[in-house]
């Protein structure tokens, strides 16, 4: 008998993948079930409560709507003006989510719902790719209970789904670099997940996957030699004939789209304005630190014991392999130029928030365990300082109102948040009690498992705090929404405008963009600027009036209904009854007054 042997590759050595893996066991599976039906039950069971919010919300989902009732499928329009700052993925998502449910709030939330719950099975997979299952499973749990995803990703906004879209991106590349098989299918996969990422929020979809791994190569050999393979024409075929066909439409249908694209947003970005309005700037820096420590509690609190007094076990900076580095790149090339460059809002860095969880999971894994027990304790605390507040809720209320009514009117939510009423805080006393009871209760019961070393039964345990406490957000924002939604304002003006009429609103159409998803019909804005709001060209129909036209219409024998804010009611009323007999304050609802021509 003569035995040979097989003499390996330079490619074999380096990239040749390592042995079949066996079936993955019943416990996986199990824990992947579980993960999966939590999100279902935290964010789709949900979507259905509460009505819309203006700005953002109704931004898309009035648009969505626009399109459907106009049958123009490429153009995205508010009242009528056309809406072009972001590609339409996320409008044709809701569109056939409104095919399929209705035309309602739910159906609106329903593709950002169940984009969180792809996000929440791509960071357990990936986590599982990285290291383990149980780990992956940890870091779905820190992903799921964070504040800010209760919170932020129940918006109909891109981010969701742009983050949805990007870990999906990250899974391929990861697992096109463990396996050599099927690889040319992976990296196809990263660019296909990229350009749906691009083609509902631009560039950045493709921007920060490829940053990640650009970094990533030149830390590691072996990436550098793998991820080359990214760089082949066809795979950037692809890409392109997924994004480029409707911008080349926009083009051609609105010429200057391109240059208002990359003067506005891209550059915009970089000179510190909005996205949206152009002419507000993001946050500072400390308050954009300080938001998320809030948006990511109680794992913010949590692991922070571990990340200053035991950095060096849980860095472990001399022997950073890939499965840690991957997380900490993904979260430098968002939050890092987020932090120091351009415009800051708190919800642009959700695209690194599957990173967040990921590198949780491992700061939770290697801190020791009496920072783990102080980290708890600090959520026990929270609880009963929320606890407390419960009780002084309303003098609480009077002081940070008067702290708030300091900040710029031009942050809608804040001005709203300072105009509510003592009552309207007091509705909310139950929901803060039942937060601060369910983090002491929890937090015990963490602590007890720390003290067994059980870590990660101690990490479920603080993941389950936030359950009660996350269902109590959702129920807090549907009660606030008089104060920063219009619907109720839109339900009771529908019936009367069935048999004509005009409704005029004076004020910005972000403020107003609830209306366009809840009212039956077009509607005026007074006293704006016709070329800021339409920098793209004007409405089929001129919705911008002045206070002359408005006096006019006013004179007519059809219905018109003038909505204002509170503080300008008196300033129409001497308007109008310096003109006309005519003047009825008909409704009300949050800081807005409907004044009437007619009983």
């Amino acid at each position: 008998m003569s035995a040979g042997a097989h003499t390996l590759t330079l490619e074999e050595t380096l990239l040749e993948p390592q042995p079949l893996p066996l079936p993955p066991p019943p416990t996986r599976n199990a824990l992947f079930v579980i993960l999966i039906a939590l999100a279902a039950l935290l964010h789709v069971a949900t979507i259905g409560t509460g009505d819309l919010y203006s700005q953002t919300e109704g931004q898309y989902a009035g648009a969505a709507r626009e399109m459907v009732e106009t049958h123009q499928w490429l153009l995205p329009t508010n009242d009528g003006i056309p809406r072009l700052q972001k590609p339409p993925l996320l409008y044709w998502l809701i569109i056939a989510s409104f095919k399929l449910f209705g035309v309602n709030a739910a159906a609106a939330r329903l593709p950002g719902a169940l984009a969180v719950v792809a996000s929440v099975a791509l960071i357990f997979l990936i986590g599982e790719k990285l290291t383990d299952y149980r780990r992956g499973f940890i870091a779905g749990l820190i992903y799921l209970s964070c504040c800010g995803t209760f919170l932020l990703a129940r918006i109909v906004m891109p981010e969701p789904l742009v983050s949805a879209f990007i870990g999906g991106a990250l899974l391929c590349g990861v697992c096109g670099y463990q396996r050599r098989r099927h690889r040319r299918a992976w990296f196809a996969g990263f660019w296909i997940c990229s350009a749906f990422a691009c083609l509902t929020k631009g560039l950045l979809g493709i921007v920060y996957p490829a940053a990640v791994f650009l970094l990533l190569s030149i830390f590691y050999r072996d990436a550098r030699m793998r991820f080359r393979a990214l760089l082949r024409w066809k795979y950037v075929a692809i890409f392109l004939l997924i994004v480029a066909p409707w911008h080349v439409w926009a083009e051609w249908h609105f010429p200057g789209y391109f240059r208002h694209l990359v003067s506005s947003e891209w550059l915009g970005h970089l000179r510190g304005l909005s996205d949206e309005t152009h002419d507000f700037k993001g946050m500072p820096a400390y308050q954009f630190l300080l938001m998320h420590l809030a948006w990511w509690f109680p794992w913010s609190i949590a692991l922070l014991p571990g990340w200053i007094f035991a950095w060096r076990r849980v860095m472990r900076a001399h022997e950073i392999n890939f499965a840690d580095a991957l997380p900490l790149c993904w979260m430098g090339v968002v939050f890092v130029p987020l932090l120091f460059l351009g415009q800051r809002q708190d919800y642009y860095s959700m695209s690194m928030w599957s990173a967040f969880a990921l590198w949780g999971a491992v700061v939770w894994d290697r801190m020791p365990q009496r920072l783990r027990a102080a980290g708890t304790i600090a959520v026990g605390l929270t609880g009963l300082l929320s606890a407390t507040a419960a009780f002084f809720l309303a003098s609480a209320a009077r002081a940070l109102n008067g702290n708030w009514g300091t900040m710029d009117a031009r942050w809608t939510a804040w001005k709203a948040l300072h105009d509510m009423p003592i009552s309207a805080w007091l509705a909310l006393r139950p929901l803060v009690a039942i937060t601060g009871i369910s983090l002491m209760l929890f937090a015990l019961v963490s602590l007890y498992l720390i003290s067994k070393r059980r870590e990660k039964l101690a990490a479920i345990a603080l993941a389950a705090s936030m359950v009660p406490i996350g269902l109590s957000m959702t129920e807090s924002v549907a009660r606030t929404a008089p104060y920063f939604s219009l619907a109720d304002v839109a339900r009771f003006l529908n019936p009367r405008l069935d048999a004509g009429g005009d409704t005029i609103f004076e004020g910005p159409l972000d403020d107003s963009s609830s209306l366009i998803f809840y009212l039956n019909r077009k509607f005026f804005l007074v006293n704006q600027n016709r070329q800021k709001a339409a920098p793209l060209g004007d409405p089929s129909t001129d919705i911008f009036l002045n206070e002359g036209t408005v006096l006019e219409k006013w004179s007519h024998p059809n219905a018109v209904y003038l909505i204002v804010e509170q503080s300008r009611a008196d300033y129409w009323k001497q308007l109008l009854t310096s003109r006309f007999h005519i003047y009825h304050q008909v409704t009300m609802s949050g800081t807005y007054v409907v004044l009437g021509n007619q009983l």
